[in-house]
């Protein structure tokens, strides 16, 4: 599989924020690894990220107002510099929804460094992204749905966030 991702914007400060996210990619995966070679298996590593995923979700309830709009949370949610880092691209916008795209990850390009491929990088990158499903299981008006990602050999990382109407709860 080739993998692109390919930084596109660059600055002392923005390749500062992604060196951090780099080191953090490193320590998932060395803890990952780490922890195998001890006969454990990775759920503690998706159970820790999902715990990061609810004190993200606990932080930005602070930040919006019970009954928030999809384009608050959307503002919230890719506030700087995390729109920059990954340099994220809203790709479809309603009043009920939003697709997000990002063009760049940091942790792909660490584990790509530290030699993970294929289906090692896709399952770091699903671990990974339980901080993502946390936050949307934490708004229980909010559905999130991951998509294509980078580390799956596609372009772009796919991030849903939809509205749950009434009905559906």
């Amino acid at each position: 599989m080739v993998i692109t991702n390919v930084k596109r914007k660059s600055s002392p400060a923005l390749d500062g924020q992604r060196n951090i996210c780099q080191r953090r990619a490193a320590t998932i995966s060395n803890m990952i690894k780490c922890a195998a070679e001890r006969g454990l298996d990775k759920q503690f590593a998706r159970d820790a990220i999902y715990k990061y995923g609810q004190d993200i979700a606990a932080s930005m309830k602070k930040s919006l107002k019970k009954d928030f709009t999809i384009d608050e949370f959307l503002e919230v949610f890719a506030s700087q510099p995390h729109f920059d880092i990954y340099e994220m691209e809203v790709v479809k916008k309603t009043e009920d929804m939003f697709l997000i795209h990002f063009h760049y990850c940091p942790y792909v390009e660490e584990w790509t460094k530290q030699g993970y491929c294929d289906d090692e990088l896709s399952e770091l990158c699903d671990i990974t992204m339980e901080g993502d499903k946390a936050i949307g299981d934490c708004f229980s008006n909010l559905r999130f749905t991951l998509g294509k990602t980078i580390a799956q050999g596609h372009c772009v990382c796919e991030l849903l966030f939809e509205k749950i109407k009434e009905t559906e709860k």
